[in-house]
């Protein structure tokens, strides 16, 4: 105890003190985010050893400015020394004047508000700046944090920022906005999201059918929203929040007969859809519900590209009216034909859903895409992994999307069955078979019970051993 006394005091008297002073109500922030001094903390004796090279910054709380310095030298709005460290050590153990910094409380607030656009394909944040009440001559954003030194800054009218989202990690970053009209200084923390396309920004330049999918077999049916026999654990929200990208889903008008020439669900009008998978009265949900959850997803998640293929037994017309009472046909993929966009095309465009069906599309709905025109798969009929083939079975080999069907087929879904054909290394020893096979990219890695295994894992690390 007493060593460690003595190791305080030393390095308290080998340095100088250069303390910091608040008045008013605001915080003193510095570039090295080691010479901080909060409101809550002032007076702040702040000890300095070495070079002394520091960029004081005052943020006023709300409902105050800052009004200038003492012990600056007469510079404002930020303040600066750069004391060599032969200085400061020939300071030891004394302490400089204060610098304070000065805040009044202003009768008409200033606010500042920060409007930020997303462009997927640039690698790009547009942050437009608004300060009410004065007339800002400079405006600073700390796109960072004031610690690493890296500011960007506009002198007119209207304020504008473009800023490089390569070098951010995806997620949210706290920045900091300060605007000074000579005479006072307001600040504000904002908060920006760094999305990536799909989850990752190596995949915004790549076309659509050059990425991966984890993709989830007969996605309606599961255990969470208590289907008898479900093919999955998780409800639709969830394996999209798990990292989901396509969905195959079954549709079912309800006066229908199932295969054992009963009307799927009884009591209802005949025409109403339902997403159901063979026999409804194992499982159902309405099919306008069902597609709610997704468009409540792409609301929330703007970076992200969904695809749904359908199972389809009802018109082209139903499915539409049901996609229009969702409010999701706003967010429909047309694609004519020729080259497929990148997903950061697809995301700036906002058209984020790619929706295919098995049969027959009607010209009134050119998104509704027949799925065999576009796409071809394996064999979705194994009932052992010794039955797993290459060999393609619906749609022409030489489209350009494949669907990769790797779950095995029994009378209702197995976990068990999951258990055997969902890891590794056997799910990416099969997904790097066929797609060698093929010679192209199993773009749609269809399981069951995809909260089982590897399949999440496996396709991000194949997304990103292909963008080497």
């Amino acid at each position: 105890m007493k060593l460690l006394f003595a190791l305080i005091l030393l390095a308290v008297v080998a340095a100088c003190s250069h303390p910091l002073e608040i008045e008013g109500n605001g915080d003193i922030v510095s570039s090295t985010g080691k010479n901080d001094c909060l409101w809550e903390d002032r007076p702040c004796a702040n000890y300095v050893a070495g070079d002394y090279s520091v960029t004081y910054t005052a943020l006023p709380a709300a409902g105050w400015v800052f009004s200038g310095w003492e012990g600056c030298n007469g510079q404002w709005p930020q303040c600066s020394f750069n004391v060599p460290g032969s200085t400061v050590n020939a300071h030891w153990g004394k302490t400089a004047p204060a610098l304070k910094a000065s805040f009044i409380q202003s009768a008409d607030p200033t606010s500042i508000t920060a409007i930020t656009s997303w462009s997927a394909v640039d690698a790009t944040l547009t942050i437009d700046v608004n300060v009410s009440t004065i007339n800002p001559t400079t405006v600073r954003l700390y796109p960072k944090g004031i610690a690493d030194e890296w500011n960007e800054v506009d002198t007119s009218a209207p304020f504008s920022f473009t800023i490089d989202t390569n070098s951010f990690e995806l997620g949210d970053h706290e920045i900091l906005i300060v605007a000074s009209d000579g005479n006072t200084s307001v600040g504000k923390n904002e908060i920006i999201t760094v999305r990536g396309c799909n989850g990752s920004s190596h995949l915004c330049g790549r076309r659509y059918d050059e990425v991966r999918y984890p993709t989830t077999h007969n996605a309606m049916s599961n255990s969470t929203d208590g289907w008898f026999g479900p093919n999955q654990h998780l409800d639709v929200p969830t394996q999209l929040d798990f990292g989901v990208r396509g969905l195959m889903l079954d549709i079912w008008p309800a006066g229908a007969l199932n295969q054992f020439n009963q009307i799927q669900v009884p009591g209802e009008d005949p025409n109403t859809s339902f997403l159901c998978h063979a026999v409804c009265a194992l499982g159902k949900r309405l099919l306008v519900d069902g597609l709610r959850e997704i468009t409540d997803f792409l609301d929330a998640n703007p970076g992200d590209v969904v695809t749904i293929i359908f199972e389809s037994y009802i018109s082209p017309e139903r499915t539409a009216a049901a996609f229009d009472a969702a409010d999701l046909t706003k967010y429909t993929y047309l694609h004519n034909s020729g080259v497929w966009p990148t997903l950061g095309q697809m995301i700036d465009a906002d058209t984020r859903l790619v929706v295919f069906q098995d049969v027959a599309v009607d010209p009134t709905y050119p998104w509704l895409m027949y799925v065999w025109e576009y796409a071809f798969e394996t064999d979705y009929a194994a009932a052992t992994p010794e039955d797993f083939s290459c060999d393609g079975n619906r749609g022409d080999t030489t489209n350009d999307l494949f669907i990769y069907n790797n779950f095995l087929t029994n009378i209702f879904g197995s976990p068990s069955s999951a258990e055997q054909v969902n890891y590794n290394p056997f799910l990416k020893d099969r997904i790097n078979e066929c797609e060698t096979f093929h010679a192209t990219m199993a773009n749609f890695v269809t399981v069951d019970f995809v909260s089982i295994g590897d399949t999440k894992t496996t396709v991000d690390e194949l997304n990103e051993e292909s963008s080497h």
